[in-house]
């Protein structure tokens, strides 16, 4: 069985895509308003866009686990898109999509691609899968519920989903 998840979270803010954009795209301030994020620090910079910048994220799963990741930035296109690919105990792509949703509001979207890397989310990945996106998912809440807050507006229409890859682990690398 595939160990990749593939999540989307959306939801809309009554925001502009230039006030969320700059809140994005500062992630060592992410943990002011983000509940489930422990810590975050700058491991690399990047050039005049932000591209090859690296940070260092631990989540608290909220169910006792936590998850290390160095996220690393390889496109900005502000303020549309901003994407990143994630190494540690999860390696892949997030990527998040800002669209207006009139008259004075955004959409963002935030797709999570991603291999299990920990030995133990391997193992268990057939028995967890849903544990595994149903945790991201209320992390993901709290980040929309706490940007909400830091940018003094409201949130509503929190959409989610999951895929599940139909590739075989085998088969992926070859």
């Amino acid at each position: 069985m595939s160990r990749r998840l593939v999540l989307i979270s959306r939801w809309r803010l009554e925001t502009s895509r230039e006030r969320l954009w700059e809140l994005l795209v500062d992630p060592l301030g992410w943990p002011r308003w983000w509940p489930h994020l422990v810590g975050v620090r700058r491991v690399a910079s990047g050039d005049g866009n932000g591209i090859g910048t690296g940070y260092a994220f631990r989540w608290r799963s909220g169910i006792g686990y936590t998850v290390r990741i160095v996220m690393t930035t390889r496109r900005a296109d502000a303020p549309r898109e901003l994407e990143g690919t994630a190494n540690g105990d999860l390696s892949g792509i997030g990527l998040w999509v800002i669209e207006e949703d009139p008259p004075s509001a955004v959409r963002l979207t935030y797709r999570w691609d991603v291999e299990l890397r920990k030995p133990w989310m391997r193992c268990l990945a057939p028995l967890l899968r849903r544990v595994f996106a149903r945790r991201h998912f209320a992390v993901m809440a709290g980040g929309a519920a706490g940007m909400a807050r830091e940018l003094a507006c409201r949130v509503s229409d929190i959409e989610e989903w999951s895929a599940i890859s139909p590739v075989p682990d085998s088969t992926r690398n070859r």
